[in-house]
Order: C-alpha cells, then sequence, then structure tokens
C-alpha cells in the first residue's frame, strides 16, 4: 500500500529536479546571451586587426583583446566552442566598429575581411590643424569641415583632453598641439572622427610615463609642455638648435622677459610670412610680442624631438638668437643685446651674400 505513495515522492522529486534543471539552464542560457551580445568600448571608433592564416581561437582572441575589440578572451572561445564557428574563421584586415558584440565579431569574421580604399598621408612635424586639414582634403580621406568639427567638438577619451587649453578664451583650434605628426593609413572617405582619434592614440603613445615624470619635474601642464614644444618645432629648422632654442624660451620666461617669437605671430595671422613691424603689433593672444609669457596655447603640432627638447632644455644664458641664412639652417645666439645686434648683422650679410651668388648662379644658367 506505500508503493504507490514512494513512487508519487519519486515523481515529484524527479519533476523537481527536472524544472530545477530547466530553470538553470534557462538563466545560463540568458546570462551566456547578454555576455556575448554584450558591447565593448567606446561607440563610433574604428579598430583595424589583422587576423594571419591558419590562426587559432586563441591567437585571435588575443589579438582582438589587443586592440580592444572585446573585453574577454575566455567568452570570445567560449562562443566558438559552443556555436561551432571556430574553423569558420577566415584570415585577413578587417575593420571592426567599437562597441560590437562577441556575436557581431564572430559573424564579421566568418564573412572575410572586406576590401577598402587606403591612402597614405603624412603629417610633416610643425604642421597646423588647418594644414591637416587641407592636406587630408586634398588626398579624399575626409572634407576640412568635417575634419574640424572633430577637432573644435569630437568626443574622445584620453587623459590629456580635460588637461588642455579648450576652456582658454582665444584658442583657435580646441586640439592644435595635439595632433601626432606622423605617417598614416586612412580609409578614402574616412569617418573624420577615427581620423582625429588616431593622431590622438599616437600622441597618448609617444606621451610615456617617463616624458611624464619628467612634466611634472618640470612644473609644466601638457597644454604648456606643448606650447612650448611647437614654438621650437617652429623656430628650429635644426637638430642641435632645438634644445638651444628651448634655453631661451625658458630664461626669458624666468625673468619675465618678452619671448618675442616670429613664429607665433605667424600664426596669429594664418600663416603669414615675411612679418613687418605692423604684423609685430597684432592684437592676439597668440602674439608673443605683445604678451608676456606663453601664448595662449600651441602654434603647431610638435614631433617628439621637439617635446624631448622641451623637457631637455641646454643649461645655457642665452635670451637671443636669429638666423643665420648661411645655408645651414641655423641660428647664432646671444647673452647680451649688443651679441645679439652683431649677429643680426652678420645674418644680415649672410643673406646678402647668398642672395648675391643665387643672382650670380642664375646669370651663369643663362
Amino acid at each position: 500500500m506505500r508503493l504507490p505513495s514512494i513512487r508519487k515522492r519519486q515523481i515529484r522529486i524527479i519533476t523537481m529536479v527536472m524544472g530545477s534543471l530547466v530553470v538553470v539552464l534557462l538563466v545560463l542560457s540568458i546570462l551566456l546571451r547578454v555576455v556575448f551580445s554584450s558591447q565593448n568600448g567606446i561607440k563610433g571608433q574604428s579598430i583595424w586587426v589583422t587576423i594571419p592564416q591558419g590562426a587559432g581561437s586563441a591567437t585571435i582572441a588575443s589579438l582582438l583583446v589587443q586592440h580592444r575589440v572585446i573585453g574577454s578572451s575566455f567568452w570570445f572561445r567560449t562562443y566558438l566552442f559552443l556555436s561551432g564557428d571556430g574553423g569558420k574563421i577566415q584570415s585577413g584586415d578587417y575593420k571592426f566598429a567599437s562597441g560590437m558584440s562577441i556575436e557581431q565579431v564572430v559573424a564579421e569574421l566568418m564573412v572575410g575581411a572586406a576590401q577598402f580604399d587606403t591612402v597614405v598621408v603624412t603629417i610633416p612635424e610643425g604642421f597646423t590643424v588647418s594644414q591637416i586639414a587641407d592636406r587630408l582634403a586634398a588626398l579624399g580621406v575626409t572634407t576640412r569641415a568635417a575634419f574640424l568639427e572633430q577637432v573644435q567638438q569630437g568626443i574622445f577619451s584620453y587623459w590629456f583632453m580635460p588637461l588642455g587649453n579648450f576652456s582658454k578664451k582665444g584658442v583657435r583650434y580646441r586640439l592644435e598641439g595635439y595632433l601626432f605628426p606622423d605617417t598614416y593609413d586612412f580609409l578614402l572617405g574616412e569617418n573624420p572622427h577615427d581620423v582625429v582619434n588616431a593622431m590622438l592614440q599616437a600622441t597618448d603613445q609617444i606621451l610615456t610615463p617617463s616624458l611624464i615624470d619628467r612634466m611634472h619635474q618640470e612644473h609644466l601642464t601638457i597644454n604648456q609642455l606643448l606650447t612650448i614644444a611647437s614654438m621650437i618645432e617652429r623656430e628650429a629648422a635644426i637638430s642641435r638648435d632645438r634644445p638651444l632654442i628651448a634655453s631661451v624660451i625658458y630664461n626669458r620666461l624666468k625673468i619675465g622677459m618678452k619671448l618675442q617669437i616670429d613664429s607665433t605671430v605667424s600664426y596669429a595671422l594664418h600663416g603669414k610670412l615675411n612679418l613687418t613691424l605692423q604684423d609685430l603689433a597684432v592684437n592676439s593672444p597668440y602674439n608673443t610680442y605683445q604678451n608676456t609669457g606663453l601664448p595662449v596655447g600651441p602654434i603647431a603640432n610638435p614631433g617628439l624631438a621637439s617635446i624631448e627638447a622641451a623637457l631637455h632644455p641646454a643649461h645655457t644664458d642665452y635670451y637671443y638668437y636669429v638666423a643665420k641664412y648661411n645655408g645651414s639652417g641655423g641660428h647664432y645666439f646671444a647673452t647680451t643685446y649688443a651679441q645679439q645686434l652683431a649677429n643680426e648683422a652678420k645674418s644680415q650679410a649672410n643673406l646678402v651674400s647668398s642672395s648675391h651668388q643665387s643672382k650670380q648662379n642664375t646669370k651663369q644658367t643663362g
């Protein structure tokens, strides 16, 4: 008489266990779905990743984590195992959009790498934001207007962004000085946000911990560092002069002497050369003939050599310099104004001699 009761109890237990398993599997399924469909990174950025021929799931997962396409190697490999898609991934160059889920990334890898028209863009050291915009537009990467819009209003996540010159009155371009001059591979018709981000990313990479430590030792902000480096970049034509020009800048700042750097006036006048006395009087926060101290922000985008010169100036008693105009690209440096006047006379003589020689050569070839 007790057997039916025992059987009922067993059936009840089995039913409860089965029900619990179903709930666990359902929860696990939902959890995996959430994990595999969750998005990584900031939306709107493009990330290039090369998947080598014959790469296994561990290598692919490592590459994707390294480039911040996905957040977890474990969950990526788990997805491949559960879906059975591991053997369907194709090699090639992939362009992922940040914020993609693991599910979306795997789908892209199964379709295969797309073919894109790319262009190599070289941004020389000392180029201004305006010059960069013109070069990108000329090469078909993006329009000048779209690039400048991102420079002024784009949202980027880098440690130096809030510490720069962005809120100061009179700054022409928010990211002037922060776009690292280098050679880049861009798509024709590239997303302008990605273009600016690539240059900011390069800046972030060259601003190493040791360099930042040195900046703090010199009691400089990032904006001050890049402003000084940008002036060095525009003034120095040869490497040897960089730390010497840096020393003149610091020596003048130390005693409250106006920097009187021509390239700051040139920037204020949108690149004008052959400055006149009237030009030197222009009312601009960039004009170091009229204002004491540093200009309101960087006047160009400096290279690493100029940044290092700004952090490691030569120890001199120089307060003046003038271009030699003898074909060397160098400068004469002076401690006193009397020495500066003598150097200016030598510079002028070199200029006259160079002009005379040029005329002689023209006659001979004519």
